[in-house]
């Protein structure tokens, strides 16, 4: 139970109805799509096929058709209750929850106890970052045995958002007496139990994720094949000497803070190759001797032997940061001398102030984009500062944006070929020749953090529990200062305080 499209039961007559959720629940999208349009085609009114035919064009990125499918099933059967949970899992992936609220709130006029329609009216609160009432939702469909697991979660998440986390984990602890079997409960707690510091019992949750196929299939997918052999909750003394294929899970982000503990794994002396993002394996290489990376886009050889022990990257948290004290906070990332030296020839003389690199914008729709960029008109109390030199380090093509930004203006921001810093080895060799990095939630704050870059992070009032709920330090990293929004969507007196912190420093530098 999570947020995932429904599929239902082969329930409806047929066999071609049954192979189509077959083949939709072993992830073969196309071929599902295939049969289960054949079987609309032929019956118009069997609107369980169409509600299996709108996950597999979700499951295809045929966002447009699947919502154009699940209406039509609702046009059927208003309010069915699978269709209107796909439809508004679908208009939340793309941050469209007034579209979200608006479809629960004329179900749940009609209908004030139709469970989905409280969930999808929560969601859609909570998008809006409206919490309080989401929580009133989520409250009122706990109440209902059907939803009640999934209703405790978001709960939980929800309590978790507003900063009352006890009121969270005790959530989450209700959700886990129900269903002490199901990962997701489990998983989300300790999503709460790491930002607060509480690194044992958070990596012993965080374990959960594996057994968790919406988790598997947003960050893991290419691993399905193997995900039998990857090891759950191994102690670092049955790691010795073994031969270890470790695997690199979810964003960039997160393969560049978790490798931080690739040299833990290798001290145990064991032989260890790594699979990562192929844009890694450069600054991978040259950081970590002795460990054999293979990029995801090679493909690389997963061939496993009887001896060998798999393990994912996430889980080394749980072997070697199970406290405070565990985390060394050095840098451990560094481009080759060449790439670093390149690129210093580039920039040319140093300024009279400070090198600034800029990274304005992170995420994508489903990640919190919204929430997590801002344009670089907000920047302005950066790009002010006198005697300065900016460097864009924004991922994608944001000439136009630049270039807008730059028409009139003494100083611009520079940038680069975005194929020229798309490898992260090249990216990391020029955020080396930079003073500071001024940079939203986003993996260049994890590189910055890795090369040991002082890079200074505008959070939102809502961080990614990477981020650490409160103060302005990130465990991983000792060049990172973390400035919080007040409250949601204030952007403007972060900036400022990232502003006077880059007075300070170049008061510092023209003393």
């Amino acid at each position: 139970m999570s947020d995932q499209p429904f599929t239902p039961p082969p329930s409806a007559p047929g066999v071609e109805f049954e192979r189509g959720i077959q083949l939709l629940r072993s992830g073969s999208h196309a071929a599902a799509a295939v049969t289960l349009q054949r079987l609309v085609d032929a019956e118009p009114n069997q609107v369980d096929a169409r509600v299996a035919l709108g996950s597999a064009e979700m499951g295809l990125g045929r966002w447009a058709a699947a919502e154009a499918t699940f209406r039509r099933a609702l046009d059927l059967v208003p309010r069915h209750p699978p269709a209107l949970r796909n439809l508004g899992i679908l208009l939340a992936t793309w941050e469209r929850h007034a579209d979200t609220l608006q479809l629960a709130e004329s179900t749940l006029d009609i209908d004030p106890t139709h469970t989905q329609a409280l969930l999808a009216r929560g969601n859609a609160l909570t998008g809006m970052e409206r919490f309080e009432e989401a929580l009133q939702s989520y409250s009122q469909a706990a109440g209902f045995e059907d939803v009640a697991y999934e209703a405790l979660v978001k709960l939980g998440q929800t309590y978790a958002a507003l900063g009352q986390n006890e009121a969270a984990l005790t959530s989450f602890d209700q959700a886990i007496a129900l269903q002490p079997n199901l990962a997701l409960a489990i998983f989300r707690r300790g999503l709460v139990r790491l930002p607060l510091r509480n690194f044992a019992g958070g990596w012993d949750d965080y374990e959960a994720r594996l057994n968790l196929g919406t988790f598997v299939a947003s960050s893991m997918s290419f691993y399905r094949p193997i995900m039998g052999q990857v090891a759950r909750r191994i102690a670092s003394a049955d790691l010795a000497n073994r031969r270890i294929l470790l695997l690199g899970e979810q964003g960039l982000g997160d393969q560049v803070m978790f490798a931080s503990m690739i040299p833990d794994l290798a001290g145990e002396g064991a032989t260890v190759t790594c699979v990562c993002d192929h844009r890694l394996t450069r600054l991978f290489s040259a950081s970590f001797q002795g460990v054999e990376f293979q990029g995801l886009a090679t493909p690389p050889v997963l061939a496993i032997g009887a001896d060998d022990t798999v393990l994912a990257m996430g889980s080394l948290g749980r072997l070697y940061r199970r406290n405070e004290g565990d985390f060394p906070g050095t840098p451990y990332l560094r481009a080759g001398p060449g790439v670093r030296n390149a690129w210093a020839a580039r920039l040319g003389p140093r300024p009279k102030g400070l090198r600034i690199g800029l990274s304005w914008r992170g995420g994508v729709p489903g990640t919190g984009m919204s929430r997590r960029s801002l344009s670089l008109d907000q920047l302005a109390p950066v790009l002010d500062l006198p005697d300065c030199d900016f460097v864009s380090l924004q991922y994608g093509d944001v000439t136009a944006e630049l270039e807008a930004l730059n028409a009139g203006r003494g100083n611009p921001v520079r940038a680069f070929d975005p194929a020229e810093i798309y490898d992260f080895e090249p990216l990391a060799g020029l955020i080396a020749n930079l003073d500071v990095v001024v940079s939203v939630q986003t993996s260049v704050v994890h590189l910055a953090g890795a090369v040991g870059t002082t890079c200074l992070t505008l959070v939102p009032h809502h961080p990614e529990w990477r981020y650490t709920a409160s103060g302005s330090t990130m465990p991983w990293y000792g060049s990172v200062q973390l400035f919080r929004q007040p409250a949601p969507d204030a952007w403007a007196p972060v900036v400022h305080e990232v502003a006077d912190a880059l007075r300070l420093r170049l008061s510092r530098r023209q003393a």
